[in-house]
C-alpha cells in the first residue's frame, strides 16, 4: 500500500480531522465516565490495584496483577500506567478509586479517537473510520468496562492504540517509531495476557511491511524492524528478569497456560478447536451484537474476512491487523483448557469490526460503498442508546456513592471509630472502609464507636463495648 494518505485526506484540512477527532473522543470518554461517582464498580481487584497505585514509584511490582489462572502477568505495565494515572488524574478527585476510572476511560478514549484518524487516512472515508470507531467504542461490554481499574481493560487500550499506529502507518518513517510501536504492543501483554494476538500481529506487520511496500522488497529494512521488535521486548522485559532474580526464579508467572500446552505437547491432551471457535463467536456476540440477537452475526463475519482477504491481499500490514489476530486467538485458545471468559477477547474487537465494516464496504463501486459507509455509521449512531442502556446494568456499584459521601463525612466530623459498618449489602469482596482510609481516616481500637452508613450516604454512630 502507498505510503501516502488517500487523496480524501489529503483534501481534508488538519482543522476537520482535529475536530472530528477531538469530538468523538470527548462524546466517547463522556458516556463512558457520566455519573462514575456514584456507580464505581469498587471489588477486591479494583482495591488491590489502586492501593498498589497509591504507593511511591519504587514500590510498585516488577510484575503485573495475579491471574484468576494462577500467575501473574508478565510485566509492570499496567501498574506503572495506573501509578501515572494516579498522580496526573487522582489530586483532581482526592485520590479516590474511581479517579483510576477516569483516567482509564481517557486513555480508552484517546485510543479511540487514534483508530479513527488511522482508519480515515487508510480508507480515505470518514465514514468508513466512523463507522469503525462507534461500533467498538460503543458496544454495551466495552462501555461498562472502560471505567474500571481493571488491567484486561488496560491491555486492551493498549493493544488498540498499537493497532492504530500500524493502521496509520506511523511507524514507516524512523527505527525509532518501529520500536515504540512494538513497545506499545508488547506493553499490552504485560498489562494482559490475552492481548497477544494482537500484539504478535503488531509485530508481523512491522516486519513484513518493507516487503510489500516498495518494488523492490525491503529485506534490510524487515531484519532491522524484527530486530528493533526483539530489542523492545528484550527492554520491556528487565523488570520481570529482576523479580525472578529477586526470587531465585522460583516464582511462575503462567502456570495454567503452561501446563495447558504441556498437556498438549506431551500427548495427555487434545487441542480444543471446536471450544475454541465457540468462545471467539460467543464473545463477538455478546460484546458487539448485545442487546440484540443476530444468529447471522458469525457468518458476516466470516465473509466479510474472505472478502478483506481478498480486496486487500497486497496490504500486509491491514492483514495483520483484520485478519491475523482473530485467527491466531482461535488457534491459541485451542491450547488452553480452561474455560474461556467473553472479556478474554476484548482486544479482537477492533479488528472483528474492522473486518466486518471493511468487507461491507468493499462491495461494489466507490460511490456505493461511500453511500454504505454513510449508512453503517448512522445506524452505529442509532444503536448507541440501547447499547448504553445494557451496559447501564452491568458492572456498576451503586453503593459507591454512598460509601464516599459518608466517609467525607466522617472524615469531615473527626470522630474516632473502631470501624464502619453499613446498613445495606455491600458486594462480597467489596470494602466499606478503603474509601475512608484514601480520604485520611484512621481507625482506633479502643474507640466505643463505628460508623454505620446509609443507603442514601448518611452516617449514624453505633456504640460497642469491649475491645
Amino acid at each position: 500500500m502507498p505510503n501516502r494518505a488517500p487523496t480524501a485526506v489529503r483534501h481534508a484540512s488538519t482543522r476537520t480531522v482535529t475536530t472530528v477527532v477531538l469530538v468523538t473522543i470527548v462524546a466517547i470518554f463522556t458516556l463512558r465516565v457520566w455519573g462514575i461517582t456514584t456507580w464505581f464498580w469498587m471489588l477486591d481487584d479494583q482495591i488491590r490495584d489502586w492501593a498498589i497505585a497509591l504507593h511511591p514509584l519504587r514500590e510498585l511490582p516488577l510484575v503485573g496483577p495475579p491471574t484468576h489462572v494462577a500467575g501473574y502477568t508478565i510485566g509492570p505495565a499496567f501498574y506503572w500506567i495506573l501509578w501515572l494515572i494516579r498522580v496526573v488524574i487522582g489530586p483532581w478527585f482526592d485520590n479516590l478509586p474511581h479517579a483510576g476510572g477516569i483516567g482509564q476511560a481517557l486513555l480508552q478514549s484517546l485510543a479511540d479517537g487514534l483508530l479513527l484518524a488511522a482508519v480515515w487516512r487508510r480508507t480515505g472515508s470518514v465514514w468508513t473510520a466512523l463507522a469503525v470507531t462507534i461500533l467498538v467504542a460503543t458496544a454495551a461490554y466495552d462501555l461498562c468496562l472502560a471505567p474500571l481499574v481493571w488491567n484486561p481493560v488496560m491491555g486492551s487500550t493498549l493493544a488498540k492504540m498499537a493497532l492504530a499506529l500500524v493502521v496509520l502507518g506511523w511507524f514507516r518513517t524512523s527505527a525509532l517509531r518501529v520500536a515504540l510501536t512494538a513497545a506499545l504492543a508488547w506493553s499490552a501483554v504485560q498489562a494482559y495476557t490475552g492481548a497477544i494476538y494482537v500484539a504478535v500481529s503488531v509485530f508481523a506487520a512491522l516486519v513484513v511491511d518493507p516487503l510489500a511496500a516498495t518494488a523492490t522488497p525491503g529485506w534490510a529494512r524487515a531484519r532491522r524492524n524484527l530486530a528493533l521488535v526483539a530489542l523492545a521486548v528484550a527492554l520491556l522485559q528487565v523488570p520481570y528478569v529482576a523479580h525472578q532474580v529477586l526470587n531465585r526464579f522460583s516464582d511462575s508467572a503462567m502456570g495454567a497456560v503452561t501446563d495447558s500446552v504441556g498437556r498438549i505437547l506431551a500427548g495427555r491432551a487434545q487441542p480444543e478447536l471446536a471450544k475454541s471457535w465457540n468462545g471467539y463467536t460467543t464473545a463477538v456476540a455478546f460484546i458487539q451484537v448485545s442487546p440484540w440477537v443476530v444468529p447471522a452475526a458469525t457468518w458476516l463475519l466470516v465473509a466479510c474476512g474472505a472478502i478483506v482477504a481478498v480486496r486487500y491481499r497486497h496490504d500486509s500490514a491491514l492483514l495483520c491487523m483484520t485478519l491475523l489476530p482473530q485467527l491466531m486467538a482461535i488457534a491459541g485458545y485451542a491450547f488452553f483448557l480452561a474455560g474461556l471468559d467473553n472479556y478474554y477477547y476484548l482486544s479482537l474487537m477492533p479488528p472483528a469490526v474492522l473486518t466486518v465494516v471493511l468487507g461491507v464496504t468493499a462491495v461494489g463501486p466507490k460511490r456505493l460503498s461511500e453511500v454504505v459507509a454513510i449508512a453503517m455509521a448512522v445506524g452505529a449512531v442509532l444503536i448507541v442508546p440501547s447499547r448504553v442502556r445494557l451496559a447501564a446494568t452491568m458492572h456498576r456499584m451503586p453503593e459507591y456513592g454512598a460509601l464516599v459521601r459518608a466517609s467525607r463525612t466522617m472524615v469531615a466530623r473527626g470522630q474516632p471509630l473502631r470501624g464502619i459498618e453499613t446498613e445495606f449489602a455491600l458486594p462480597p469482596t467489596s470494602n466499606s472502609e478503603f474509601v475512608y482510609r484514601i480520604l485520611g481516616g484512621q481507625f482506633d481500637e479502643r474507640s466505643e464507636w463505628v460508623g454505620v452508613i446509609s443507603a442514601h450516604g448518611g452516617v449514624t454512630y453505633r456504640r460497642v463495648e469491649g475491645p
